[in-house]
Parts: C-alpha cells; structure tokens; sequence
C-alpha cells in the first residue's frame, strides 16, 4: 500500500472537504484545509471517479493507493466490474492502471473511492469557487 501520496508533513493536521463533484466528467474536487484555516491549503482533483464511500467532509490528509486485488475486490463488490474478469486474471492489470483504490483512514470511518488519477492544484478554476 502505499501511503501519504501527497508527501505531506504531518497529514492528520489537515482536513478535507468535498467541494464539487460533477458526474458527467467524473471528476472530484476536495478543500484541503490546514488546522482550523478557515481557508483551503490546497485543492485535490481525482479524475475518473466511479465509486466513492465516506462522509462529506473528514479530519486527515493521509492518502494512500490501496493493493490492485483490494481495488477490483472493491469493484466486484459494488457491480463496478462484473464476475466475468475472475477468468482473466491478466485482464486485472490494465483495469488497475487506470483505477485506483485510495484510501483515507479517518478518527470515525474510512474514506474510499475509486478513481484514476490524483493532482494537487494551488487553485481552483474560477467558475469552480
């Protein structure tokens, strides 16, 4: 697994918050706030997002990439992907280059969702704040 892909120091300072999801793009934007900063650090955009499971807004930043097998094992629970692939175990790799489990282990319940890829932004676009 890898863990705080954003290398930040001292992750569970920072808290995140949903800010936009917009479904025909399958994109996420997140506030990522410092301490009690009432305004954002930073931003998070994860493109390609097909599942997600959490609360709204969380306490810790510490994002990690789950296993590839803890990916599709989440996908064939939620009907993501369909039990046929269970016959073609090469056909797991190209499906995980492309989504990703990530992972934020919280004070109360678990952030996942499942996305392609993530990048920090300083800013957001305009017609997004």
């Amino acid at each position: 697994m890898q863990t705080n892909i954003f290398q930040l120091p001292n992750p569970m300072i920072y808290r995140c918050h949903v800010h936009r999801y917009y479904s025909g793009l399958s994109r996420m934007y997140l506030r990522v706030f410092k301490g009690q900063q009432t305004l954002p650090a930073f931003y998070l955009l994860f493109s390609d997002v097909g599942y997600f499971e959490g609360a709204i807004s969380w306490q810790g930043a510490d994002f990690q990439i789950a296993p590839a097998q803890a990916c599709i094992d989440l996908m064939l629970a939620v009907g993501m992907i369909g039990e046929a692939i269970l016959q073609f175990p090469d056909a797991y790799a190209s499906i995980t280059e492309t989504a990703k489990l990530y992972y934020v282990q919280t004070t109360h319940q678990p952030i996942r969702f499942i996305a392609g890829e993530a990048v920090m932004l300083t800013d957001l676009p305009s017609e997004l704040t």
